[in-house]
């Protein structure tokens, strides 16, 4: 088995991050810093990426540098001229898969260390899978596999991430601590990027309408596309929270470290295969999410407990053929 001790300056080299990126990979940073603790790690990007300003804060702990629009990648030339930052690193782990990007970025290694890249089918890289591996469909579960091929054991999620202390003190006092044996908070997030990701909004309703009816809490997350059915939903589940449509305690403006930290206080979620199912799952929240005409083994959030259902397992690929009896008994037993 390899030494991940041996690996004492890590850096990963990405083409950025938009902010959908950034939540999306951030198992992935949890899991470098439980395979190298110790480490140095260093996320180095051509571009420009959400870890270096809006969602700096997840890093803490987990990247000690961040190196964004570094001319290492940015153009051709870029594998030619003198490098703009001090190489040397014990281990690259390249994440893109532009050939003459991964031969800018394999300069990042020092003499002796290792490039690890799945670029141009590992021809590049100084660490191979097996004979006979299959690039999974998952991303997330390609950047694991890089991990355990440097080290020789599969990556945990067992760091938490950091979210904001101020952050979790307002959702705590949106939804406060009930007492051994009170009811607990259940979520729902029934947006999607696109219409068709949506389950209908008058099943989710009634999903709600039954955990309130045993003895639970409805939190519903909603983002700006869906604040306009707030009204609709509050009729349907009086008892119903919004967390985030109080502006009093979150001021205006999204912040998708705001939903993880109400992630933070749900027992479990209800969600749609949407932004939000990723940012609870950052947050470990257990999840329910569901799946039409997307597949949960190319975008399911990666996190500790979660149950996927698929609709073409129910009929045809698209979300109105999830009956609502089998998402309740998934929810069930999630929360169970």
């Amino acid at each position: 088995m390899a030494d991940a001790r041996r690996y004492r300056r890590i850096a990963v080299y990405s083409g950025g991050e938009i902010i959908g990126d950034g939540v999306y990979k951030l198992p992935f940073l949890r899991a470098l810093r439980s395979a190298f603790p110790e480490a140095v790690i260093d996320w180095v990007c051509p571009g420009a990426t959400v870890y270096a300003d809006r969602i700096a804060p997840l890093t803490v702990g987990l990247l000690d540098h961040v190196h964004a629009d570094v001319p290492v990648g940015q153009h051709k030339s870029d594998l030619f001229l003198p490098m703009p930052l001090y190489g040397g690193y014990d281990l690259v782990i390249d994440t893109q898969q532009v050939v003459w990007r991964s031969l800018c970025a394999r300069r990042l290694s020092a003499r002796g260390g290792v490039f690890l890249s799945g670029a141009a089918g590992f021809w590049l890289s100084g660490i191979r899978p097996p004979r006979g591996y299959r690039r999974p469909p998952h991303i997330l579960t390609r950047f694991f596999d890089m991990i355990e091929m440097a080290t020789g054991s599969r990556p945990a999620l067992d760091r938490a991430l950091p979210l904001p202390a101020d952050l979790l003190e307002k959702a705590r006092r949106q939804l406060p601590d009930v007492p051994p044996g009170g009811p607990v908070y259940v979520g729902f997030a029934p947006g999607a990027g696109e219409a068709r990701k949506r389950w209908p909004l008058e099943r989710f309703m009634e999903i709600a309408r039954r955990q309130e009816a045993r003895g639970r809490v409805p939190v519903f997350i909603l983002g700006p596309a869906e604040a306009a059915e707030l009204m609709d939903i509050r009729a349907a589940v009086p008892t119903a929270l919004f967390p985030e449509q109080d502006t009093e305690v979150w001021g205006t403006g999204f912040s998708p470290m705001r939903s993880m930290a109400i992630g933070t206080r749900l027992a479990g979620a209800l969600s749609n295969d949407s932004g939000v199912s990723h940012m609870l799952a950052a947050a470990d929240t257990p999840l329910v999410v569901l799946y039409g005409h997307t597949s949960a083994e190319k975008f399911g959030p990666v996190t500790r407990r979660s149950i996927f259902l698929q609709a073409s397992d129910y009929g045809a690929p698209v979300m109105e053929s999830i009956p609502a009896d089998a998402v309740d008994a998934a929810l069930e037993k999630l929360l169970g």
